[in-house]
């Protein structure tokens, strides 16, 4: 009789920072009811869960956990570690991948009583110095995708079984994931599952076969409840499973490494899933060039066929290219990381540096790093949870270094300013722009927004309005085009420069809100794009970084000399930073200047009743963080954050105009298109007119006040 071996398993994760209700959903959606039914079936599977999964279900549902228990204990399952946050492994030092790999793995041993030997790659995002990272973790193999192998040059009859890898002489085992499967399990019907397994059968009965995939398809994403459980879709598997299992035989990884030989010996190539790999292109147009390619060579099914599997994406990597926030987070937890890796050795062994620690690692959490068809990097509390585990490091590291109250450090071409309240990091290569804004006491990220960027996704969305089909559905979530309100595309705006504060604009005369609020201004300077390294002056009670740069401004179809001097100085105890302008008309003409300092501050929810604008003496008609408002004549607009506790002030020494308005990207999620609120843009605007060689001087003050003390 012909046999074949199936290795099944499933991976359960949640990123850190979401929401308790999410979870919950989850939980009753999928990983209660998956578990409860597999449990009455003799079939034996793997599972996956993230640390931060795990952690929350013994926290909130304790009798899940026996369930496992019980079923580890039978026999029936077997679980497989990974990163404890679930990070990108090879982009971060190898230090911290064993961390995250052993912390998980005890965490699996005091719960279940059982010793994990594979594990969970996030995102099966693989680089070929990987193996010597697991072997030292105690790992003997882990699963990817066919694409990996196929892309080293296998062919379908190739994989059947695993192989073994290696660097620096250390070697692992690796499972190919059968992506017929990952589209068949659990989309199509039983029967197509069971006839893909039948074809691998042989007399010899050696072959395995792998599926491995979200444990999340099987009720969270769009429709499964309804197919998987109510439908019966899942009982079903497990049935046919059953009654199959004369020549259908469900055997854990682990043991087939004990009583199957390797097929051989193989180098994969970087990858992961091959959608990741075209999200990962990292223009807009290299997607769209990519799928169009993808979609005229598929068209011949026997070419493609024969060398589909050379057509490969882009490099992982290059998220750092596409979404300059993620790089700058990522640059951010590497500077931490190497900063605790210089800690002394006798501090190590203390509990301040392992909570520290355990900081640092939580922030490398991969899912606010990168964007698919999920909403990853734009869902603002998922950012905001990482970078409250990085400032957390950081005030600890801190403590353990025992830091001076007043501190400068120039890294990266970065500049970075900080006292007891404020980080302030600058960047001289836009202009000296802050990048971010640290509120020290509240752990909190004020510069927490990403830019509204041109996604391939956003042609999807406008073609389904267009054919009037924007609830279509598909039996694929990486199909579906879904959308969570009406007249999503009115909200693609999109930013042409990148975001940030302290950033100076020359307007035109006529320029208006509405050109804000539509990205539609012209810049008649070009002082926001220098280069221009500053004065760096520092005293006993304060900091002061001084930049000067003689640009052109643009005006009556000529350009004019102009010099640009702005001041921030940051004073040792104090929660205000304290701006300084000095505009000189350098050319032979009058100019009238529309002159705007930008400020952008996130503040995770635009609609909320206690994040609100307030003004002194100006009633604000709609006071929300996702308002669009002007205010003429004021020395004074604040941000109100009674959820975190804290108060944004902008003073200015001149009275002057604010325009306020919102930044809202339309993003992926599981359910579909949404819109979803990153931060507040505030233009403080003067208009004023310089004679040749006359100056104009100006400024303001930022402070973040802690509204509970």
């Amino acid at each position: 009789m012909k046999t074949v071996n199936f290795c099944f398993a499933t991976h359960n994760h949640q990123p850190i920072g979401n929401f308790d209700y999410v979870l919950e959903d989850a939980y009753k959606k999928s990983y209660l009811p998956f578990f409860e039914l597999a449990q009455q079936y003799p079939v034996r599977f793997a599972t996956h869960f993230s640390g931060i999964l795990l952690g929350w279900l013994a926290k909130n549902h304790p009798e899940h956990q026996q369930l496992i228990y019980s079923m580890v204990g039978s026999g029936q399952l077997e679980i497989i570690s990974g990163g404890y946050y679930e990070p990108i492994l090879s982009v971060f030092p190898k230090r911290d991948g064993l961390a995250q790999i052993e912390k998980l793995s005890a965490l699996i041993g005091q719960a279940f009583d059982t010793k994990p030997d594979g594990m969970w790659l996030a995102e099966r995002i693989w680089e070929p110095q990987l193996p010597s990272l697991l072997y030292d973790a105690n790992i003997k193999y882990t699963i990817l995708d066919d694409t990996h192998f196929r892309g080293a040059g296998l062919e379908e009859d190739d994989l059947t079984g695993y192989y073994l890898t290696e660097d620096e002489g250390k070697a692992i085992a690796v499972f190919p994931i059968s992506k017929a499967l990952r589209y068949t399990i659990p989309f199509a019907s039983v029967d197509e599952t069971i006839k893909i397994l039948q074809d691998a059968a042989t007399e010899k009965g050696d072959n395995i076969i792998t599926f491995a995939d979200d444990g999340e398809k099987f009720g969270v994403w769009p429709g499964t409840f309804k197919s998987v459980y109510k439908e019966g879709w899942l009982k079903e598997f497990f049935r046919k499973l059953d009654e199959n299992s004369s020549w259908l035989k469900t055997i854990h990884f682990s043991e087939a490494l004990k009583t199957l030989p390797p097929k051989g010996k193989i180098y994969l190539p970087t990858g992961s899933y091959a959608e990741m790999m075209e999200w990962s292109l990292s223009t807009k147009k290299a997607i769209l060039k990519y799928e169009s390619f993808v979609h005229s060579f598929s068209e011949n099914k026997e070419e493609w066929k024969e060398y589909g599997q050379f057509v490969r994406g882009g490099f992982w990597r290059n998220f750092f290219v596409k979404y300059p926030e993620s790089d700058h987070l990522y640059k951010r937890v590497l500077g931490v990381s190497n900063r605790l890796a210089a800690v002394k050795k006798t501090l190590r062994k203390t509990e301040e540096y392992q909570t520290t620690y355990d900081h640092l690692l939580a922030a490398q959490c991969n899912d606010p790093y990168w964007h698919g068809v999920f909403g990853g990097i734009y869902l603002a509390n998922l950012r905001h949870e990482v970078y409250s585990h990085l400032l957390a490091a950081e005030n600890g590291l801190s403590r353990l270094e025992k830091r001076t109250i007043l501190n400068i450090e120039t890294k990266n071409d970065q500049i970075t300013l900080e006292n007891l309240s404020l980080r302030i990091i600058f960047d001289p290569l836009r202009g000296g722009a802050i990048s971010e804004i640290d509120f020290i006491p509240k752990v909190f990220n004020l510069s927490n927004f990403i830019n509204r960027t041109a996604e391939p996704s956003h042609d999807k969305l406008t073609s389904a309005k267009e054919s009037g089909d924007e609830n279509g559905k598909s039996k694929s979530i990486h199909d579906q085009v879904l959308t969570k309100e009406k007249g999503l595309e009115n909200y693609l705006i999109y930013d042409w420069y990148q975001r940030g504060s302290f950033i100076e604009h020359f307007l035109s005369e006529d320029a208006t809100l509405k050109d804000l609020q539509q990205m539609t201004f012209l810049e008649h300077g070009d002082f926001f794009k220098a280069h221009i390294e500053p004065q760096i002056t520092k005293s006993k009670t304060a900091i002061s970084l001084n930049f000067e740069y003689k640009g052109e401004v643009f005006h009556n179809n000529k350009s004019h000399s102009v010099t640009l001097k702005k001041t921030l100085e940051l004073p040792k105890n104090s929660e205000t930073m304290s701006v300084h302008f000095t505009i000189t008309n350098k050319s032979a003409s009058i100019l009238p200047m529309r002159f705007a300092s930008e400020w952008t501050f996130g503040l995770l929810a635009g609609d909320a009743p206690d994040r609100y604008y307030e003004s002194p003496d100006i009633e604000i008609k709609n006071p929300k963080m996702n308002s669009t408002g002007e205010i003429k004549n004021a020395n004074e607009l604040s941000l109100v954050d009674e959820w975190t506790g804290m108060k944004v002030g902008l003073y200015t020494e001149k009275l002057c105009t604010f325009w306020r308005t919102p930044i809202e990207t339309v993003s992926l999620s599981e359910e579909g298109f949404e819109r979803v609120y990153q931060g507040s843009i505030i233009f403080v605007l003067w208009d004023f007119l310089l004679l040749p060689g006359e100056s104009w001087d100006g400024g303001l003050e930022v402070s973040v006040k802690n509204l509970v003390k």
